[in-house]
């Protein structure tokens, strides 16, 4: 069982990544700050200061001038007369190490405060993205986004989402493996648009992982939308049973659907976790490896996961990390809720969309964004006009309000269009409208 906060039998714990330690403060005519520890340079009956060490996230251990003094918060205290120079080194684990040095000194009874924003430690990669044409926009794993040729540097290891979009061209999606220390190359071939179609996937038993073309879609009973016409790979796996894979012929303007049956594996390999976060559109790691991010309406689900002792990480911005390690066993699947707690000092909100299909495009302000379900983050505060796109389906718009530290949760349910409203495929109109005159001339002349 995965150790800590749980819902049916994963048990998630925050790590306590050591035990608090102080420095006895040294004898001194002044009574330090409660909680305080006093420096080594510090003189006894010397006027002191004060530095105020945090971090984000805190429990990290602080080490002042090359001495331990505890886990952050920390007010050490220091002579206002003592070396005129202090370094700071602050390490937690998962996290690169935070280096630091201060010049000077507080003034009598002033406060210097100290904040290290710790980046989580992972090994990294990049991805280089092209497409023809060139100028489109490109968006990794839903959030990050250039205009093609571009580069994503430092990108952790594992499996990322691209998309790339371009007005008049359909939308290319894509799954690209990061390796440490290498670049991924994604060449995108953009075709003109036309419409799409969508594929509903059902399973026995349900709540199975369904991968589209290599693309986490959720779990089943769901819709997968936005799919060019013609052939696609289907994945559907559930821990304890085979994987089942398929081709799948999709047609414009059409719904396929498939519901199979998966068989029970007596000789399980690995088992799964099912990540849901509140709120939702946290970034996954797994034992330093990205997942993906959680979304709305269904669990992300990490099904590498090998027997043994796990850790996952998620990270989002506005919030509290949150570190959980456990054991995985073969065949079984963990479901994890996990709630994020906000950081008091956030100043920017997020909007978390997702749609009925999912698989449409998102414009946030007439800007492209990525498809459906995403979260949009580092929002300012203030009105956004989303919109929502999808081949074959009414455009579904609305403006909606941001504040900080809040997400907004937003479930677009999109209508299909009537068949007098979609575009004829493979007829110019053109050439329609020849064949009537035509039409026009031969009955003429007979009469």
């Amino acid at each position: 069982m995965i150790e800590g906060d749980c819902v049916n039998g994963f048990k998630a714990c925050v790590l306590v990544l050591g035990i608090v330690m102080c420095l006895a403060a040294g004898a001194s005519g002044a009574e330090p700050l409660p909680g305080t520890t006093a420096a080594p340079s510090t003189l006894p009956g010397a006027d002191q200061g004060f530095f105020l060490i945090d971090s984000l996230p805190r429990d990290a251990d602080v080490y002042f001038d090359k001495n331990f003094l505890g886990e952050t918060p920390v007010t050490v205290a220091v002579s206002i007369t003592g070396k005129p120079a202090h370094e700071i080194d602050i390490i937690r684990g998962g996290y690169e190490p935070w280096s630091s040095v201060y010049e000077g000194n507080p003034r009598p009874g002033q406060t210097v405060t100290v904040m290290a924003t710790l980046i989580h430690a992972t090994a990294s990669g990049a991805i280089q993205v092209t497409s023809s044409p060139s100028g489109a926009i490109s968006t990794m794993d839903r959030a990050q986004t250039m205009e093609t040729p571009c580069t994503y540097a430092t990108v952790p290891i594992g499996d990322h989402e691209v998309s790339v979009y371009l007005p008049g061209y359909q939308t290319y999606y894509t799954s690209v493996n990061v390796q440490k220390g290498e670049t991924a190359h994604v060449s995108a071939e953009l075709s003109l648009v036309r419409a799409g179609g969508a594929i509903s996937v059902s399973s026995t038993p349900a709540q199975a992982a369904v991968y589209v073309d290599g693309i986490y879609r959720g779990v089943t009973p769901t819709t997968a939308g936005n799919l060019a016409p013609g052939q696609h790979s289907v994945k559907i796996s559930r821990s304890g049973y085979h994987d089942w894979t398929g081709q799948v012929e999709i047609l414009a303007g059409i719904e396929s659907a498939i519901s199979p049956t998966l068989v029970r594996d007596p000789e399980p390999a690995s088992g799964t976790v099912s990540i849901t976060s509140s709120p939702p559109g946290a970034d996954v790691y797994a034992d330093g490896v990205y997942v993906g991010q959680t979304r709305t309406g269904s669990p992300l689900v990490y099904r590498e996961g090998q027997p043994g002792l796990h850790e996952l990480h998620l990270a989002m911005t506005g919030y509290q990390d949150y570190t959980a390690t456990g054991v995985v066993r073969a065949g079984e699947n963990y479901d994890i809720v996990i709630s994020l707690a906000p950081d008091p000092q956030a100043s920017t909100g997020k909007i978390s969309l997702v749609s009925m299909p999912s698989g449409a495009d998102v414009f946030l302000n007439n800007a492209h964004r990525g498809p459906t379900p995403i979260t949009l983050h580092s929002l300012e505060p203030g009105s956004y006009t989303l919109l929502v796109r999808l081949s074959g389906y009414r455009d579904w718009q609305s403006d909606v309000r941001v504040s900080a530290g809040e997400t907004v949760e937003i479930k677009a349910t999109l209508i299909q269009k009537p068949p007098s409203d979609r575009p004829q495929s493979g007829i110019p109109a053109y050439l329609t409208l020849g064949s009537l005159t035509i039409a026009a001339l031969l009955w003429f002349s007979r009469k």
